[in-house]
């Protein structure tokens, strides 16, 4: 799609290719949120985790990556709420993954399967709190981090050329304390709310967790954004 340079890092932003790129999603997927799903990513087999990143593309609009030294290390989901076939496809695909959890489909330890349970409940905090309204949303962005250093700007610069290419003029992201959600600010957006999350009970025992819901407005000219690196 594109190219563009990535501080020390040359990269090519581009969409996912499930059989090409889901090992590299995975690894992704680890490098960036190892810290509050460690329980999960640890103690159930990976292909809950790789069946997850799977099910995020299937309900995405546009799934991107950040291909550095032939391998994604950067990778953006979103899609757009606004939409009713957006929407059903969501909830579809969710259920989906949700009832091979319950139905026990997925190696997982009676800690793991405490632990998504939490992180599910606990995240449909943000499904509440959320404007009905918003036409795009971000919901998954996630880079290795020895890789980072201007792929987050590229994928999210990515995303909002699709969305103004679309016809809409703002998206949002939810996010958390526990993660890099200070890219979100300097890139541009604007913090909306911010509330207590109890998704990470088990990852993160004791640690008093924020959820941040932030929404991005975009100009219909193009231009360049903010510049920003995570």
């Amino acid at each position: 799609m594109a190219s563009g340079d990535g501080g020390p890092n040359t990269f090519i932003v581009r969409r996912f290719d499930p059989a090409r790129d889901l090992d590299a999603a995975y690894r992704c997927y680890v490098s960036g949120f190892y810290v509050n799903s460690w329980p999960v990513i640890d103690h159930a087999e990976p292909r809950l985790v790789e069946d997850l990143i799977l099910t995020t593309v299937a309900i995405s609009d546009a799934t991107f990556v950040a291909e550095v030294d032939g391998e994604a290390r950067g990778v953006l989901s979103g899609y757009f709420p606004a939409r009713a076939s957006s929407m059903l496809r969501g909830l579809v695909q969710m259920a989906r993954l949700q009832g091979g959890v319950l139905l026990r489909r997925y190696r997982m330890t009676p800690f793991a399967r405490a632990a998504w349970w939490r992180m599910a409940r606990g995240y449909l905090s943000f499904w509440v709190r959320q404007s009905r309204s918003a036409p795009a949303e971000v919901m998954m962005l996630n880079s290795q981090k020895e890789y980072r250093g201007g792929i987050g700007r590229a994928l999210m610069d990515a995303w909002v050329a699709k969305v103004r290419s679309a016809g809409y003029d703002r998206t949002i992201v939810c996010t958390d304390s526990t993660i890099s959600w200070d890219f979100y600010p300097r890139y541009g957006f604007e913090r909306l709310k911010a509330f207590p999350l109890r998704s990470f009970f088990y990852a993160l025992p004791g640690v008093d967790v924020e959820g941040y819901i932030y929404e991005y407005e975009i100009s219909p000219e193009a231009g360049a954004a903010p510049q920003a690196s995570v």
